[in-house]
């Protein structure tokens, strides 16, 4: 641990420091960039604010916070006042990528309205910037809401504002609220990729099957990278995500508990019952009783 802080200290003294004063507005609390080349932010640097960035397409090099990583189009990452930074070529191919930085301010004002149930830890204080790859379709959907905030006439400070927000808002609830940041960088895009598309609703229902589609890999190969990265095996973490599905429908809805275990994806009523009370310690019917508000009686 010592000799990585004093790297840090070395480098930071090498490193070319940003402000926000010098290239944020302050009424619009952005700046927007899109690089088609790598020539204007090949430099080693920090600085005093956020930004996140997108590879539009191409790959290119990133070097941060002392570690290599190759980024692919589609990657999407967010950086903090505390990393340190470059890109490079990767081989041969070009890169194109869209930077938007904000101030902290805005940052904490994001925060404040996601509430206590967003988790800040990994998303600020990871040793490595949160970073997500997103699918083709899912990355040209993105770069259309990015280039919104180029449309907005300039004078417009507000509604830059208050576009850039919405667009905050979204891009953290969508990609980085369940962000696994380990300590060694090492969970595969892919395998962060499918565990966030498993959270939807239609994926968790349709169970490993439809994991296995999304994957493209092997059963043995998902199992494997599953437990050794999240310490759950995929049928646990399914599972999980149905079982908290079916608490809500108990909570929320008058449905009945057998119409319940099969829209939250089990075909067995015996063994949704049995996984039910072996996390929640109670039958469903019980946890509906002591859960449930009714407004009119």
């Amino acid at each position: 641990m010592l000799i990585l802080s004093l790297y840090y200290i070395d480098i930071m003294k090498k490193s070319l420091k940003i402000y926000s004063e010098e290239i944020i507005d302050r009424e619009s609390e952005l700046h927007y960039a899109r690089h088609k080349s790598l020539r204007d932010i090949t430099t080693e640097h920090t600085h005093n604010f956020y930004e996140l960035f997108l590879i539009t397409s191409g790959s290119l090099v990133h070097q941060v916070n002392g570690i290599r990583q190759v980024l692919y189009s589609g990657s999407l990452v967010f950086m903090r006042p505390s990393d340190i930074h470059f890109y490079s070529k990767h081989k041969n191919s070009e890169s194109e990528l869209i930077n938007i930085a904000f101030p902290r301010s805005t940052l904490d004002d994001l925060l404040n309205f996601m509430g206590e149930g967003f988790d800040t830890e990994p998303l600020l204080f990871g040793k490595f910037p949160p970073s997500i790859h997103l699918p083709e379709i899912e990355k040209e959907l993105l770069v259309s809401k990015m280039e919104k905030l180029n449309l907005v006439n300039r004078e417009f400070k507000k509604e830059i504002r208050t576009q850039l927000r919405i667009l905050l808002v979204e891009i953290f609830s969508r990609y980085f609220i369940n962000i696994n940041n380990n300590s060694d960088n090492s969970v595969p895009s892919w395998l962060d990729v499918l565990r966030e598309e498993m959270l939807k609703k239609e994926n968790f229902i349709a169970g490993f099957k439809q994991m296995q589609n999304l994957a493209n890999r092997s059963k043995e190969h998902i199992c494997r990278e599953f437990k050794k990265h999240f310490n759950l095996t995929p049928t646990e973490f399914i599972n999980d995500l149905r079982l908290n599905f079916a608490s809500n429908l108990l909570t929320n809805s008058d449905e009945g508990i057998p119409y319940i275990s099969m829209e939250a994806g089990f075909e067995n009523l015996s063994h949704f019952y049995h996984l039910f009370k072996k996390k929640y310690g109670v039958s469903p019917a019980k946890f509906r009783t002591e859960n449930q508000k009714v407004v009119i009686p």
